[in-house]
């Protein structure tokens, strides 16, 4: 504003520019509001920090970015956004005049001075955002000497450095020496590309600890958990970790990870989901892989600080690692391959507990001990009732058990699929889905296919007149019978009489998405269920079978695979894997993922291998590994349903950051494979 002063003054005593300069005295008079409102907006204090970490048994470097008046008012408390940095950054950002690899980091170039590079949006930066809102913004340092430009030590895991266990102690300590709203209700985390991967881990790991989380442009999957059990996670697959947990993604038209988030997109939206979706085009930042309309997202967080949600009366969990706690229960296995532990349904009533080698539809976990501890949800110091079904074997039994005085229950069992119950006499019934069964193992496009769901009253009382709609979430399934009233689930009894006949009207369709409506006592309980469906598009005439054999693969090139003679035939006993070409890469093999009826194959004993993919997302290529029975007679010949996919990149085009969107298809075939002695 002193500069229009000063040209004012100027322009009064300097009759001969009166003319030539009118029209711009009048232009910086229009001006002169914003401009004044600009240069008297207070900037964010940031400041660059370091604490000890008990976790990494080192100091470890974050930066804060601190409302402009935090320190002129020492009463007021404020919430924060744990924000995480993408590949090549770090806590800090770019330093001056340095051109970072890391998608955000043009919103440190004001903060820097470069303010060309600062984009069309005043408030696209953290510091400014943080100038105009009562939030503090919290960035860890995702450094790691051993895979730096790559942070988090994630894909694969070589230092065994777990920020998901960092994060509560990070929180701890910023907790503690600033002045935080230090309960749930104030905290969020966010992040871009890998940053927005760890996001999504470290939000579906604690939801308990967040008001809300979001992700910018998120890598869609890594191998990730403690170095010797890590295991590839895709968090298409793990939505149901964030239910009661609003989430939101902004997705880029021209992003390299754009249809592995897409798919994420697509998973979340069938969900009972506090979700929402931002895609932003090539009007906006060009649509590229970036951390863009920063006042969008983090909007979204400060909705929920304002109006937070309540805890979720039940709740569902996926977790990589061998023990974990979450919502005040907490889990122990003594597990020593890499896996998954899933709660299912969990609530006051009980819950369900089951294992996977790999998601989504990997075998359970054997020979393995289990222990869970409740929240403190029970009366404590009382007797209950526990009753579990053993699921795959439809099997019931019961006993007694004792909460402690914080109303705390355990119980331990193994890693097969169990229900379980809770209740003192005098409870009402309770009726979950434990599970389904379909009358055709392997149903593909165009067949109805009958839906028994398996009901389970594991409450304390009988129920009477029960309801039970189901509900296709996929425009493309047909759930061809009404709602269905049953008249009476006793206590402690199943039911799986009551049948519902679905069809599939896409061929593409790999999993269909339906809920159940479950309606007793005047209350709806609503079960998400899944159904795979297996539909070839053509038969696979060309492959080859890997027993031990040599196959070129994208990154790992040539490989081994596969456990036989080597001789590429299947015999009886064999370990085989499938692999074929591409109609557009010659030079690399491609594995299937594989199905099949056969009874001379174990499919409850496959195995999966994940080998890497040659498009920066952190996602693997899954290959199924089967044993032929070595009872297998010569000449047999087994009926495979198998899945792959292949990078389509003949025609995509290359934008300005050097790097294409990443395409791949997915193929669907059926194919014979002759074993011979």
């Amino acid at each position: 504003m002193n500069q229009i002063y000063r040209f004012l003054d100027f322009y009064t005593k300097n009759k001969h520019y009166r003319a030539q300069v009118g029209m711009l005295v009048m232009l910086l008079l229009t001006m002169s509001p914003s401009v004044y409102a600009q240069s008297s907006q207070q900037k964010a204090i940031i400041e660059d920090q370091i604490h000890y970490s008990a976790v990494f048994k080192e100091n470890r470097h974050f930066r804060l970015i601190l409302p402009p008046d935090y320190y002129a008012h020492p009463e007021r408390r404020y919430p924060v956004i744990y924000y995480f940095h993408g590949n090549a950054g770090r806590f800090n950002g770019p330093a001056e005049g340095e051109v970072s690899r890391s998608g955000e980091a043009r919103y440190y170039d004001e903060f820097n001075g470069n303010h060309e590079r600062c984009g069309p949006d005043s408030l696209d930066n953290f510091a400014s955002y943080v100038a105009g809102n009562d939030v503090i913004i919290a960035k860890w340092d995702g450094y790691v000497p051993a895979q730096y430009p790559r942070p988090y030590d994630i894909a694969p895991v070589k230092e065994d450095r777990q920020f998901v266990d960092y994060f509560p102690e990070f929180v701890q300590y910023i907790d503690a020496h600033y002045r935080t709203k230090a309960y749930r209700e104030g905290r969020a985390v966010s992040g871009l590309s890998m940053g927005g991967f760890m996001s999504m881990l470290v939000a579906s790991k604690y939801p308990h600890l967040l008001s809300s989380a979001s992700f910018f442009c998120p890598s869609a999957s890594f191998m990730v958990g403690p170095k010797a059990l890590q295991i590839y996670t895709p968090f298409k697959e793990m939505g149901s970790n964030f239910v009661g947990l609003p989430i939101r993604m902004h997705l880029g038209s021209k992003d390299f990870l754009r249809q592995h988030d897409q798919e994420i997109d697509n998973a979340y939206k069938t969900l009972e989901l506090n979700y929402e979706s931002w895609h932003y085009g090539i009007g906006y930042f060009k649509g590229f892989h970036n951390a863009v309309n920063i006042k969008g997202q983090f909007d979204f967080h400060m909705h929920y600080f304002r109006m937070p949600l309540a805890r979720p009366e039940k709740w569902h969990h996926i977790d990589l690692y061998p023990q974990f706690s979450v919502w005040n229960y907490h889990v122990t296995t003594d597990r020593n391959v890499p896996g998954f532990t899933l709660l299912n349904d969990v609530r006051k009533e009980g819950f369900g507990v089951q294992t996977k080698k790999w998601l989504p539809d990997g075998p359970s976990v054997p020979n393995l001990s289990l222990k869970i501890e409740t929240g403190s949800v029970y009366t404590p110091s009382t007797v209950y009732e526990l009753i579990r079904l053993d699921v795959p074997n439809r099997k019931i039994s019961r006993s007694n058990v004792r909460s402690d005085k914080k109303g705390r229950i355990q119980w331990q069992g193994t890693g097969e699929d169990s229900d379980i119950g809770l209740y003192r006499n005098g409870d009402p019934g309770h009726i979950t889905v434990a599970s389904y069964s379909l009358d055709r193992k392997m149903p593909g496009v165009g067949d109805i296919v009958s839906l028994s769901p398996l009901l389970f009253n594991k409450g304390g009382a009988d129920v009477d007149s029960i309801r039970i709609e189901l509900i296709a979430q996929d425009e493309e399934v047909e759930v061809m019978d009404p709602a269905i009233t049953i008249g009476e689930i006793a206590q402690g009894a199943l039911h799986e009489k009551t049948a519902f006949r679905i069809r599939s009207r896409n061929a593409g369709l790999d999993r269909a998405k339906l809920k159940l409506m479950i309606s007793y006592n005047g209350k709806k309980d609503p079960f998400l269920l899944e159904v795979p469906f297996y539909s070839p598009e053509k038969t696979l005439a060309h492959f080859e079978i890997a027993d031990n054999g040599p196959v070129m693969l994208e990154v790992e090139e040539k490989t081994w695979v596969g456990k036989g003679n080597g001789n590429g035939i299947a015999n009886p006993g064999e370990w085989i894997s499938i692999f074929t070409k591409s109609d557009l890469d010659s030079l690399h093999d491609f594995g299937l993922q594989l199905y099949t009826e056969d009874p001379y194959v174990d499919m409850d004993n496959r195995r999966m291998l994940f080998f890497a993919r040659a498009d920066w997302s952190g996602a693997q290529r899954l290959t199924s590994q089967v044993q032929i029975r070595a009872d297998c007679p010569d000449g047999h010949e087994i009926a495979f349903y198998g899945i792959y996919e292949y990078p389509k990149n003949g025609n995509t085009r290359r934008d300005n950051h050097g790097a294409h969107s990443f395409i791949h298809e997915t193929k669907r075939v059926s194919f014979i494979v002759k074993v011979k002695r």
